[in-house]
């Protein structure tokens, strides 16, 4: 009996190979929109600190210049950041797509893969009862 060797073995083996990639990227992207999340909660707490200062404080004309323009600063930041984050969602999205290909794909090959299989070892069978037959035929006949 002969072993089985599936010929697209090393496509399978190099679609998992991406997948593990994807996977880490979609990981990757994922701990940098927390990082950016975190950094959005300090600049938000930061606006909230100085808004509480212009509002609680008597300021002269010049520090509450100051403070505003910080705070619009402040805004701008905390915009951009919402932007990366969007971006990165964007971008997490795509990586999640490709993955679910991916993983079609390998679907594909193994189910490819069961089938050849199961077709090798019909035909192992077939050939083995030939053999026995022919062996049969040839005691029955001495």
């Amino acid at each position: 009996m002969g072993n089985f060797k599936f010929k697209f073995e090393s496509i399978i083996g190099v679609k998992e190979i991406q997948e593990k990639r994807l996977q880490e990227a979609i990981s990757a992207i994922d701990i940098e929109i927390e990082g950016l999340r975190y950094q959005l909660f300090v600049v938000i707490e930061e606006r909230n600190i100085v808004n509480a200062r212009m509002i609680d404080h008597a300021m002269k004309v010049a520090e509450y210049q100051s403070a505003k323009i910080y705070d619009s600063m402040l805004d701008n930041k905390a915009v951009s950041i919402e932007k990366m984050i969007i971006g990165l969602q964007r971008k997490k999205e795509i990586k999640k797509n490709e993955l679910i290909e991916i993983k079609k794909e390998i679907k594909v090959f193994e189910t490819l893969k069961e089938n050849q299989r199961e077709t090798f070892l019909i035909e192992e069978g077939r050939a083995e009862l030939k053999e026995l037959n022919e062996i049969a035929v040839r005691n029955y006949s001495r």
